[in-house]
């Protein structure tokens, strides 16, 4: 949350001539309510069953090539990480949680931004899933189409190796 992967996911696609696909979109789309609504109504199992069934549902359109930005929680889910492996590179764009907290409202559209120490422990508790991305790129101080060009560079430079 608040690390740019939406931002940088469209600059990305862009730069590579690709499909950008929101995860948050489709699972809001399929589920006919908002992500907070989801959130306030059924509950985060309800949130987390929605997302990995969105995300197994872009399999018929990963084959020509896209960008996914998925909500932050979704490299807690084993299963979910491995489809995401299985199919592309997961990008981790690591933002230090004093620049998340600056770039995130505490107006309610973000369900799990609690105060500092429920934020702090969130913060924490994703760290190790991703951890496990392919490409980590430092996302603190750039626009979002710098990043896109980094994530972009090293993407090629995986390609070619």
């Amino acid at each position: 949350m608040g690390s740019g992967k939406t931002s940088v996911g469209r600059a990305l696609a862009a730069q590579l001539g690709l499909a950008f696909l929101d995860l948050d979109d489709r699972i809001a789309g399929r589920a006919g309510k908002s992500i907070q609504g989801i959130f306030a109504e059924d509950g985060e199992a309800a949130f987390r069953a929605h997302e990995r069934a969105a995300l197994v549902a872009l399999e018929p359109e990963l084959p020509a090539g896209a960008v996914v930005a998925t909500g932050g929680g979704i490299c807690q889910d084993a299963a979910a990480r491995a489809w995401m492996k299985a199919r592309g590179t997961m990008v981790w764009l690591d933002v230090p949680l004093e620049t998340i907290e600056r770039r995130v409202p505490r107006d309610g559209s973000r369900p799990l931004f609690g105060d500092r120490l429920a934020l702090d422990a969130l913060y924490q508790e994703r760290r190790s899933g991703y951890a496990s991305a392919g490409l980590r790129v430092e996302a603190d101080a750039l626009a979002p189409v710098d990043l896109a060009r980094i994530v972009a560079l090293r993407l090629g430079e995986r390609e070619r190796a």
